[in-house]
């Protein structure tokens, strides 16, 4: 996955024009001043271990027969894709922030306090957007009946 994660960062820092981006295997390397530097998607870093929450909670909500295989399928497929885009965003900042204030400054600010925030803002959308996506229509309408 994290590789997958650095192919895709890599990809997208060079078609917006920020940096020569490249990966080689869970790395994303790119040129800063006269030499070559970069970072790892380790597993802390990659959406992976984002991506079991609403898996869990959609298997359960399915089981205990909450919402249909369907809604629970379009939900889960529409928070892992939000989560991924998340992800590279926060990928992205890092890159940038690099690029702002060199190597070590960028990345402790972007990785430490920016990535974080991104982070959370997004997982707060998402998890918001995911609540409604399977709570949207759960519930049958009362008083339809005339009396």
């Amino acid at each position: 996955m994290a590789s997958a994660e650095a192919w895709t960062n890599a990809r997208l820092v060079r078609a917006t024009g920020m940096a020569d981006a490249t990966s080689i295997g869970a790395a994303v390397t790119f040129p800063l001043g006269h030499r070559w530097v970069g970072f790892t998607v380790t597993t802390g870093c990659s959406v992976a271990l984002l991506l079991i929450p609403p898996f869990a909670v959609a298997g359960f909500l399915v089981a205990f027969r909450r919402v249909g295989l369907g809604r629970a399928v379009l939900s889960v497929a529409t928070a892992v894709g939000l989560l991924a885009a998340v992800n590279q965003v926060r990928f992205g900042a890092v890159v940038a922030a690099m690029q702002a204030w060199g190597f070590e400054a960028g990345y402790q600010r972007s990785h430490v306090l920016i990535g974080s925030a991104i982070t959370m803002l997004g997982l707060i959308a998402v998890a918001i957007l995911f609540a409604v996506l399977v709570g949207r229509g759960g519930r049958t309408r009362r008083g339809s009946h005339a009396a």
